[in-house]
């Protein structure tokens, strides 16, 4: 093999210079250029790396901000849903409600189309029998209006005799009263005079002495009589009373049965006229319900129109649900967007109630 003279590059020396490939080649300034004549890689790279490090930040910031806008817009779209999906709501129930009041009047109706002979005649039975017992009411009210109009009278021409036997008792009674007010006046004066003279005899010395407890004595005399008249007064009126409160209870409880058997009647009355008016309505609605039947048989295209009615709003219903359930989904997924727009909220929040009590504690320290 030939021999070839080979300039092996020795690498770094401690100064970072590189020693030329060939000797041959240092004139070339292509191939004998030093390395050290090239720009710095490091700084490049540096440089490079703080631009990207900023765009990233720059990228993470523009995120934030996205998200956070996305959470303000995600947070309106949850209240606009929130309030379409109660007025939803709201129209389901009153379909809801139309449908099962349809539902049972179809249902009824198929049942009278199918048995109207049946279901006419019960109403025909209905109104039969509670006309019956309607009459018989009205009759038997008839009757205990008569016995009780009787019995009135005679209670009241009881009460009439009792009355005339009892206007002398009053009578004798007002003026034992009388007599009674008299004598215990009476004593009550003569008292008085007595307290005054013993009074007077306590005041007079000597002579005066004498004649005021003679005085005395005339008065205490007076006096014991107006006393005992009193209690005689008194006594008169006792006697008086007892008789009159005995007549009284001899009237009341000669009236008593004749006063409960006119209560009676008037109950019994009261529950008749009761009676006859659960009747009366008794008739009216299977009346009504006759009348309904009838219509029912002879337009059975009102029912054809109905059952078409149900079907229909059965399919809006099926409808209006799946709706409702797309727009739960929806809102939900709203909901959940929107938590950071809540948090920040909150923080604003927070953050004017700090300034607030923040100026309410500057103003508080001024003073």
């Amino acid at each position: 093999m030939a021999d070839h003279d080979i300039n092996i590059p020795f690498g770094p020396d401690k100064t970072g210079s590189y020693e030329p490939i060939n000797p041959e080649d240092a004139a070339n300034p292509e191939v004998g250029q030093s390395f050290t004549d090239l720009p710095k890689v490091d700084g490049e790279n540096d440089a490079k790396t703080s631009e990207f490090v900023v765009a990233k930040a720059r990228e993470e910031e523009s995120s934030q901000i996205d998200e956070v806008q996305s959470s303000f817009a995600a947070l309106r779209d949850s209240i606009d849903q929130g309030r379409e999906l109660k007025a939803r709501e709201r129209d389901r129930k009153e379909l809801h409600d139309r449908l099962k009041a349809d539902h049972e009047e179809l249902a009824d109706r198929e049942h009278i189309l199918a048995n109207y002979q049946a279901v006419v005649a019960e109403q025909d039975a209905i109104i039969a029998q509670n006309s019956q017992q309607r009459e018989a009411r009205k009759a038997e009210l008839a009757r205990i209006s008569a016995d009780l109009s009787e019995a009135q009278d005679a209670l009241e021409r009881m009460r009439e005799y009792h009355d005339q036997q009892l206007n002398p008792l009053e009578t004798e009674l007002g003026r034992a009263r009388a007599n009674a007010e008299r004598a215990k006046n009476d004593e009550r004066s003569r008292k008085a005079e007595l307290g005054a003279a013993e009074k007077e005899a306590d005041r007079a010395e000597g002579g005066d002495s004498q004649v005021a407890s003679a005085k005395v004595k005339v008065f205490e005399e007076a006096y014991d009589e107006a006393l005992a008249r009193s209690n005689a007064a008194k006594e008169a009126l006792d006697q008086v009373q007892k008789a009159y409160d005995d007549a009284v209870d001899q009237v009341e409880q000669a009236e008593a049965p004749l006063e409960r058997t006119i209560d009676d009647m008037n109950a019994q009355i009261e529950e008749l006229k009761e009676s006859i008016n659960r009747l009366g309505e008794n008739i009216s609605v299977a009346t009504k319900r006759r009348q309904y039947c009838d219509s029912v048989y002879q337009y059975p295209d009102e029912t054809a129109k109905l059952r078409d009615s149900v079907a229909s709003d059965e399919e809006a219903a099926r409808q209006m649900d799946a709706d409702n359930k797309e727009l739960r989904s929806r809102l939900a997924e709203n909901k959940r967007k929107a938590k950071t727009a809540k948090i920040a909220i909150g923080a604003i929040v927070a953050i004017v109630i700090i300034a607030i009590i923040a100026v309410i504690i500057v103003a508080v320290r001024g003073f």
